[in-house]
């Protein structure tokens, strides 16, 4: 079984908004200094604290190999062996509406624990359309792994 990896499709996306971010929140800090903030030098600082968890989303990496999958981000790492692997699925999760949504995979444990992968994923805001076929190969390469059918 050759090794794959996986990186975010939305990765440019996101390391642009982490900049666009990055950029508001020093003028902002700027212009806190200078002593004259208003409400956009307040949304600056505010939006500075979701650049961790952009940049932890968008250097994700997912490497699926024949021990199993391993999970790696800046700010944390998870694997499992294929034998643990009791459950790969799809976990929606909705911005409040029907409309707005988010799609990941999430590998689920014997002993009941899970992680979530960093990709592949889907969005609404934005659609990977090899999502699909990139699940289907990760759950194929584990029911081949255990003797699945």
């Amino acid at each position: 079984m050759t090794p794959v990896e996986y990186r975010p499709a939305q990765r440019r996306f996101v390391l642009w908004i982490c900049g666009v971010f990055t950029v508001w929140g020093v003028v902002a800090v700027g212009v806190f200094i200078l002593g004259s903030p208003g409400f956009l030098s307040w949304l600056g600082l505010a939006f500075i604290t979701f650049i961790p968890y952009l940049a932890n989303n968008a250097f994700g990496v997912t490497r699926v190999d024949e021990k199993g999958i391993r999970v790696w981000r800046p700010v944390g790492r998870h694997s499992g062996h294929w034998h643990d692997i009791a459950d790969i699925g799809v976990h929606r999760v909705s911005g409040g509406s029907e409309v707005r949504y988010d799609k990941w995979i999430r590998v689920t444990r014997h002993d009941g624990t899970s992680f979530r992968l960093p990709a592949p994923m889907t969005s609404s805001a934005y659609q990977d359309d090899t999502f699909e076929a990139k699940l289907e190969d990760i759950t194929l390469r584990w029911h081949r792994a255990t003797g699945r059918p």
